[in-house]
């Protein structure tokens, strides 16, 4: 005996991706901050370690609520109306005017290659729209990298396949 059950699967940046963005922030946040430091105290002749040092740890600090807070808001929800961005509505509860696609508008799925990233990437049926790169999941470089990509995608492939004949995922029940 079968029950339908409700799908609600979310993705997100993975921890490791998380702290690789926020390395990169870090460093060029560091590097435009200590740069007219350095430029200043090479002027006046006179090293301030201390300032230099603040600087440091506040630009690390930075860069990682930056990057905590960017990756909290990529992603995508997959539930049984579809695909939709992870916030679909702003601080006053207003719908964003962000992409959505419902499993009966979607052609296609697929991993590709984009700018050093491999991303998944939504055909719609409708020739007019624009394939939709999600933002989350993705793999990439070094701290970049999902181990787990291939098997999230397999998920989204296995949940439109299931959703655009009707059929809702099932669990059985013992």
């Amino acid at each position: 005996m079968g029950v339908s059950v409700a799908v609600k699967i979310t993705f997100r940046p993975t921890t490791r991706q998380v702290v690789g963005r926020a390395l990169f922030l870090g460093g060029v946040s560091a590097l435009v901050a200590l740069v007219p430091v350095v430029l200043y105290m090479l002027a006046v002749g006179h090293w301030y370690r201390l300032t230099l040092g603040a600087l440091v740890v506040v630009a690390a600090a930075v860069a990682l609520a930056v990057a905590y807070a960017g990756a909290r808001r990529h992603g995508v929800v997959l539930d049984e109306r579809g695909i939709h961005p992870l916030e679909s509505q702003d601080p006053q509860g207003n719908p964003r005017g962000e992409r959505y696609a419902a499993w009966t508008e979607v052609a296609d799925i697929r991993a590709e290659r984009r700018a050093g990233r491999t991303v998944p990437v939504v055909y719609l049926t409708d020739p007019a729209q624009k394939p939709w790169r999600l933002r989350a999941p993705y793999s990439g470089r070094a701290l970049s990298a999902d181990d787990e990509l291939d098997e999230k995608i397999f998920v989204m492939r296995s949940l439109w396949e299931g959703y655009r004949r009707g059929l809702s995922p099932r669990r059985e029940t013992v």
